[in-house]
């Protein structure tokens, strides 16, 4: 069990294919392994759990829910006192919260301006996956574009699924998906992060943003409010380089190679945010996320950025 829990971390500390809802539900479940496993191995549940927060926060620093999760993990665990089977409990609460804001945006999906045509759907986002399959219900949208998602090909993985959804896409290298944003009726973006300072999501995302102010066609992201990120949290998100052999295996020591996952989108190039709180302006949102202790267990593993 140790070993196996260990190498699930830093499978999830690497893993930049899935939406953040996968991974912050896969997170959960390693917890609340890590607190069965306490209640037999003190001392090897406490080093993973240490683990986890340093190995995940350093791994998913563009994931506001990563780290939101992880920060109330080290509240949960500061508060139990070695409690094993309190910590437990704690992240069940954890994962209950976190089912019921999908609950929520599907009893609000009437809000979404439809998008009878095509839509632009970017990146592999769970939640646009699952809003998208449930618009289909209501007969919308008649296809969807796709882009690759270069350079891990996350873009595809949306494509798959959509498709075995039983929904029409239509699949776009990255830069040819930029040109059909004339076509479509929305933009549809995720988000890895929500704050004052922008919407933090796949590489891309900002062209798309000022194509669609260009042309007057919205650019909306599909979030769960786990998403947002107070100023305290802020120094603890960062967008870093990856690796540049993944875009030139052979040549990387020979060319200045820039591989970049995540980027900023300001909030006035958003037309609107839809969450478990409805479809709202983007400064409306912002100006409701509360403020949140920093656990100091949290902030000693994390490692804000200066």
């Amino acid at each position: 069990m140790y070993d196996y829990l260990n190498g699930l971390i830093d499978n999830l500390a690497l893993d930049h294919r899935r939406g953040a809802a996968e991974i912050v539900r896969d997170i959960i479940e390693l917890f609340a392994s890590i607190a069965e496993l306490g209640q037999e191995d003190d001392d090897g549940a406490d080093h993973l759990l240490k683990r986890g927060v340093k190995r995940l926060a350093r791994g998913q620093p563009t994931m506001a829910p990563v780290l939101n999760l992880l920060n109330r993990t080290a509240t949960a665990f500061e508060a139990s006192n070695g409690d094993w089977e309190a910590f437990g409990q704690s992240i069940s609460h954890l994962a209950a919260r976190r089912s019921r804001l999908t609950e929520k945006m599907l009893e609000r999906l009437g809000e979404l301006p439809p998008a009878q045509g095509k839509l632009i759907a970017y990146s592999n986002s769970s939640t646009v996956t699952q809003m998208i399959e449930e618009c289909s219900k209501l007969g919308w949208p008649q296809m969807v574009y796709c882009g690759e998602g270069r350079p891990v090909n996350e873009g595809l993985f949306l494509a798959r699924k959509l498709t075995g959804a039983g929904i029409p896409i239509t699949l776009f290298t990255d830069a040819a998906l930029m040109s059909r944003v004339t076509e479509a009726d929305a933009v549809w973006v995720g988000g890895d992060s929500i704050s004052s300072q922008g919407l933090v999501n796949k590489v891309g995302s900002l062209a798309l943003a000022m194509l669609c102010r260009a042309v007057g066609i919205p650019f909306i992201s599909l979030v769960s409010s786990d998403k947002f990120l107070s100023p305290g949290m802020r120094p603890y998100l960062r967008c870093l380089p990856q690796n540049p052999r993944e875009i030139a295996e052979d040549e990387a020591d020979t060319l200045n190679v820039v591989n970049e996952y995540y980027e900023e989108v300001p909030l006035d190039l958003v037309s609107g945010i839809f969450c478990d709180l409805g479809f709202c302006p983007p400064e409306r949102l912002v100006g409701e996320i509360e403020a949140e202790p920093v656990s100091p267990l949290f902030a000693s593993l994390a490692g804000a950025s200066s």
